[in-house]
């Protein structure tokens, strides 16, 4: 996939084919050809070249990992969440107390679940679904920065950028501290004056982050423009389209799915599927159509963690997407036609078989009053 992208967030790893600004051009043993050092981004800075085409699909990929099944990738998933989950729970503290944020100490316990994330991307995504708390902002925060993970790799960043990537999604709503919590609790319409505090987190963030050594630049941009949308509708700086830095382009298509997807006090959660649909309405107005459409595909139409019924009338949680079969992902089939617990059954909905099964609907777990995070086990 071609994508133009401003230079200054261009990327060690990256695959470049052209100026897209026409001239100057590219020097002929850069372009067509792999970003292999800093030297190269020096070399294409100096040239004023703003922006260029990259291929997303040729972009080296480091660090592979075999692939795992998700019966084989799940518990692992699950302690790298629990884990990185208190250390977060440890980094919030630390910035309510707007003591020194040393950031090495929490970024080393990200790198659990992006191994988890190589090996099975599907099994960590059910869980930003399933494995639901209280706590919303540090689970929000933690289930934005996985799903900015799989969205980073499927675009072909580096591991090293998708670290980084990731732990900007970690940052992006550490503004929301210092602001009255009740205000995110509140059922019913915020007022003029309540949705100006909202709207002030970002900046908030932005303020704390400059202050803290050792945060790189693009996720201190990340954190400001989390909220910007690509036709220039969001805030806080009315940004739109390449002027919204890349991390933050993929963490605001990340948090807004994740949003739909948990219970809030003024609205009940969207089923994975529905929520799907309702921000591929939003292409073009609040999304990068791009990035929406890599979001899209990397999920899946029925992402991991929705509960579906079966055209045979059994129900099943899906377990991990096929990205050559959209429609029919893997399911791991747990209630009878009845909803009566049976045997779990793995099935792959795009493998020939003599009865062909077809996902019938989605269906929200609260409708029959489940809990389904047990059955991902």
């Amino acid at each position: 996939m071609l994508e133009k992208i401003k230079t200054a967030n261009l990327q060690e790893g990256m695959y470049i084919v052209c100026s897209a600004i026409g001239s100057p051009s590219l020097p002929q043993e850069l372009a067509n050809n792999f970003i292999s050092s800093k030297e190269d981004l020096a070399t294409i800075a100096r040239l004023h070249i703003h922006e260029v085409l990259i291929d997303s699909e040729k972009t080296k990929r480091r660090d592979s990992f075999p692939h795992t099944s998700h019966s084989e990738e799940i518990l692992f998933a699950r302690e790298a969440y629990r884990n990185a989950l208190k250390s977060i729970q440890k980094m919030y503290d630390t910035i309510q107390r707007k003591a020194p944020l040393e950031i090495d100490i929490y970024a080393k316990d990200v790198d659990p679940l992006l191994d988890s994330i190589e090996r099975n991307s599907s099994s960590a995504a059910s869980l930003t679904v399933l494995a639901q708390t209280d706590r919303y902002i540090l689970t929000h925060s933690l289930n934005t920065a996985i799903l900015s993970a799989i969205l980073g790799r499927h675009l072909g960043l580096s591991r090293e950028t998708t670290k980084e990537l990731s732990i900007a999604a970690l940052l992006m709503n550490v503004g929301q501290i210092w602001i009255r919590q009740e205000l995110f609790q509140k059922n019913g319409k915020l007022n003029a004056t309540e949705f100006a505090q909202i709207k002030s987190h970002p900046k908030c963030g932005y303020d704390y982050l400059s202050t803290q050594p050792g945060i790189s630049d693009k996720i201190i941009s990340a954190v400001l423009q989390h909220h910007e949308k690509y036709d220039g509708s969001g805030y806080p700086g009315g940004l739109s389209s390449n002027d919204i830095s890349q991390y933050a382009r993929i963490i605001t298509i990340c948090d807004s799915y994740d949003a739909m997807t948990t219970d809030r006090p003024y609205r009940e959660a969207l089923t994975p599927n529905a929520a799907i649909k309702h921000l591929y309405n939003m292409a073009n107005t609040a999304f990068h159509p791009r990035y929406l459409e890599n979001f899209i595909k990397c999920i899946g139409i029925y992402p991991a963690g929705c509960f579906v019924r079966l055209s045979d009338g059994r129900y099943a949680v899906v377990v991990e997407n096929t990205p050559q079969a959209p429609l029919l992902p893997k399911v791991k089939i747990v209630f009878s036609s009845h909803l009566k617990a049976i045997t779990p059954e793995f099935v792959n909905l795009a493998k020939p078989s003599e009865k062909r099964l077809e996902i019938v609907e989605c269906i929200h777990p609260k409708t029959f009053r489940l809990e389904l995070e047990r059955f991902l086990w």
